[in-house]
């Protein structure tokens, strides 16, 4: 009989955990899970577990989550948005130039997409 592969255990980072106890905060806040879930944009199993802190969350998913909230992904973090301005600053970086043109980038991507959507579509 082969060995039995034991799992492995679960890796959790500091990242994670800070995602998982602001989600907890939030739902608590919009009246509870059930309130708040729909909200996430997410599916009930990845929301279980990036709330258990044992999810890992892309980049891309924290930032579906802040936009579908109406929020940064450091207000996601509990970061205030000062916070990421001073870091930038830091680097010189200016923080609302930098927001404004990743916005024009967003905006020509989606506009290049839905060209290259409506090319494809049969006419």
């Amino acid at each position: 009989m082969p060995p039995v592969r034991k799992p492995l255990p679960v890796d959790h980072s500091i990242l994670n955990e800070m995602l998982a106890i602001r989600l907890q905060q939030l739902e608590i806040e919009n009246g509870g899970m059930e309130a708040f879930l729909p909200k996430t944009g997410l599916a009930r199993g990845t929301y279980y577990t990036v709330l258990r802190g044992i999810g890992n969350p892309t980049l891309k998913t924290m930032e579906r989550i802040a936009s579908s909230l109406n929020m940064t992904v450091f207000e996601l973090l509990g970061f205030e948005v000062s916070d990421a301005k001073r870091a930038l600053k830091k680097s010189g970086v200016d923080y609302d130039e930098l927001a404004s043109a990743i916005a024009k980038k967003n905006r020509a991507d989606r506009t290049l997409a839905r060209q290259t959507r409506s090319k494809k579509l049969p006419g």
